[in-house]
């Protein structure tokens, strides 16, 4: 048996796609549906344990229930009442069903297809393709992209890369972020050490909708309770029922424009290290979720703020043209101590 290998399974009524290293007992499961992660396999003191807190059933995929691991496009997070201005023109946007609002995007439960894999000794990737956005499609998005999730797995690493492909002939707006919601144990978030890099703190209405402009941007050295920079002592970054919903922006960037963030648990010594090339992060400590509030934590590479459709010093950002790409990279490494 080869050291990494993929195979297809069944989740419920879905089709899924697996990526496994052998050697070390990783596994990555992904629905077809969205090319969303359903969980995250490691072992743990020679026990099998999910570090990713994903779909469990049939109707948490049919409802969407948290947004569990979702892939984001063409657009991530809100945009208010679904209402956007791109190149003088306003669109309208409606919401997905079963969802009442405009929010995570399009394609979550759209079919893709698995296009390519590739195995050697390093390690396994498969890219999935979705390229059904058309105009007509979905109403109030009436540009001709095609969306590629390609995922890699090598050791204790796991590298994603989302890409948008203009095949049309006018400008289209263009954003991604990924969903994730994480844990270390069975034991909650509270005792987890939280890391973010950032040097601001992006300011929101009631709504969660970024204030217009450089309004938006505020210094993380105003926020204590919010800092969580890898200089501030660990007992001041651990969650500790501390109810957080924030996006972090100005991050630092370390070696080939890579920023970071990450949790430690100090009772078992696994430290999930997330990575993003450019970008804002989110986090939510998941406390409106419907089932397993504050027992993972949502840490989400982001390639813009929310509503970056209608923020006009993302314009230049978010506009992919006729035959060109726009890609986010970012994913996530295991230690375990």
């Amino acid at each position: 048996m080869s050291r990494f290998n993929y195979s297809e399974g069944i989740f419920g009524s879905y089709k899924t796609i697996s990526l496994t290293d052998n050697a070390i007992g990783n596994k990555l499961e992904l629905l077809l549906s969205g090319a969303t992660p359903l969980n995250f396999i490691t072992q743990i003191n020679e026990k099998s344990f999910d570090i990713i807190d994903g779909f469990k059933n049939d109707d948490e995929v049919k409802l969407g229930s948290g947004a569990r691991c979702w892939i984001m496009t063409p657009f991530a997070n809100r945009i208010p009442n679904g209402v956007y201005e791109f190149n003088g023109k306003k669109y309208q946007l409606n919401p997905i069903p079963p969802r009442t609002q405009v929010i995570h995007g399009l394609t979550s439960r759209e079919i893709f297809i698995l296009s390519n894999v590739e195995i050697n000794e390093n390690f396994v990737e498969a890219t999935f393709t979705y390229d059904n956005i058309r105009p007509g499609k979905f109403e109030g998005y009436p540009f001709a992209i095609n969306i590629f999730v390609k995922y890699k797995l090598e050791e204790n690493k796991l590298s994603i890369q989302v890409s948008c492909e203009n095949i049309g002939d006018i400008p289209a707006p263009f954003q991604t972020g990924w969903h994730p919601y994480f844990k270390t144990s069975e034991n909650g978030i509270e005792n987890l050490i939280l890391t973010v890099n950032a040097n601001e703190i992006v300011d929101v209405d009631d709504n969660l909708i970024p204030l217009s402009g450089n309004k938006a941007y505020k210094k993380i050295e105003n926020f204590p309770e919010l800092d969580f920079r890898a200089n501030i002592a660990a007992e001041k970054r651990k969650i500790n029922g501390r109810i957080i919903d924030k996006c972090f922006a100005d991050l630092k960037v370390e070696d080939k424009n890579i920023s970071k963030a990450g949790i430690f648990d100090p009772e078992n010594g696994m430290t999930i290290s997330l990575f993003q090339k450019g970008g804002v992060t989110l986090v939510f400590t998941g406390d409106s979720l419907s089932r397993g509030q504050r027992k993972s934590i949502a840490v989400e590479p982001m390639q813009f703020v929310t509503n970056a459709f209608n923020r006009d010093e993302l314009k230049n950002e978010i506009s992919v043209f006729p035959g060109q790409k726009s890609s986010f990279e970012f994913g996530f490494e295991l230690s375990k101590g």
